[in-house]
């Protein structure tokens, strides 16, 4: 009787679920999460191992290359810089999933960034 492939398959069944399940719950943090944190980090820092010395990898710290107001951060979102490792994700997001990840980079923005206010709670209108 083969059973030993089973568990490994059950584990490469269930551990992706768990990974998401794990992640952040509010969407604008899901699709950073998903899209952006990999350069910028979770917290916007930039402090990955991709950023390591690229200037405009952390978000918080007030230096923007393009601009720090919502319209010039949502065109680097869509269109990115094809002078630096930032892809264009207007082919791959929604835009409202753009949107999303703008409203979470102005939250986590340093000075000189429109900072917009953080989302209504669930369920509030």
């Amino acid at each position: 009787m083969k059973t030993a492939g089973r568990p490994t398959l059950a584990l490469a069944v269930l551990v992706p679920g768990i990974l998401v399940a794990c992640g952040p719950s509010e969407p604008a943090a899901k699709v950073f999460y998903r899209r952006c944190a990999a350069c910028h980090g979770m917290d916007g820092k930039g402090r990955t191992r991709f950023a390591e010395g690229r200037p405009y990898a952390d978000l918080t710290d007030g230096k923007w290359k393009h601009g720090g107001d919502r319209a010039s951060i949502r065109r680097l979102v869509a269109d990115g810089d094809p002078g630096s490792p930032m892809p264009a994700f207007g082919d791959r997001l929604t835009p409202g999933e753009i949107d999303l990840s703008v409203d979470y980079v102005l939250r986590v923005a340093g000075p000189g960034a429109e900072v917009p206010p953080p989302p209504a709670p669930a369920g509030a209108r």
